[in-house]
């Protein structure tokens, strides 16, 4: 993993959280539009588990369960390089087996210039309990922004928490709760995007993102 993540010190790397196809391609989409440029690599992640329980019978699964998350990885990176033209060796592909928490809080504390892009549709993460996996990654890495792409684009910065909503009354209550949660957490405004105040928000600067080219298109 180490080496993965310098093999380009000096440009952005942007982590893709890919345990579901349909979110991932949300995510991917988002992240080549409006944050890549030709000196960004972006890293696929997915994980996986073998359940627990103790039949030799499955005692490759581990094994079979890389090479399906694999199989979707290079599916993923395939469709984003044929839509975008993105060069191959500046889309890492990465099947790990564990929990998203322990990788995170193994793998991505220290990393610098680091974006993660979620695309929460269907994502098994938030099944049981939404953004509780997502609040562990933030705590744990302490990596800003992080960006959740859904029915609204959510930026979740060190300063500030912007969020872009299609339809505001429509938000998850549970997404709204989240946001007000690492709000209280991290001391930092919620500012919710509208046309009544969009000439007066302030946007996060990201390095060359162009976050605010995504919400004028």
């Amino acid at each position: 993993m180490k080496n993965v993540f310098n093999k380009k010190p000096n440009g952005k790397i942007i982590l893709v959280l890919a345990e579901c196809q349909e979110g991932a391609l949300k995510a991917g989409r988002y992240a080549i539009k409006h944050l890549y440029d030709e000196e960004t690599r972006i890293i696929l992640l997915q994980t996986y588990k073998a359940p627990k329980f103790g039949l030799t019978m499955v005692r490759n699964l581990p094994s079979i369960l890389k090479s399906i998350s694999k199989e979707d990885l290079t599916v993923l990176k395939n469709t984003f390089m044929k839509e975008f033209g993105i060069p191959s060796e500046n889309i890492e592909k990465l099947a790990m087996e564990g929990d998203l928490s322990t990788i995170a809080q193994q793998e991505f504390r220290n990393c610098d210039n680091l974006s993660v892009v979620i695309g929460t549709d269907c994502t098994p993460l938030y099944s049981k309990n939404p953004y509780k996996q997502i609040l562990f990654f933030m705590t744990n890495t302490g990596i800003r922004p992080i960006f959740l792409i859904d029915g609204s684009i959510t930026c979740i910065g060190r300063s500030k928490i912007l969020v872009i909503p299609e339809i505001e009354d429509k938000m998850p209550v549970r997404l709204k709760d989240f946001l007000n949660n690492i709000s209280e957490k991290d001391n930092i405004p919620v500012e919710y995007l509208t046309e009544e105040n969009f000439n007066n928000a302030s946007f996060p600067e990201i390095g060359n993102c162009r976050f605010k080219q995504e919400v004028t298109e």
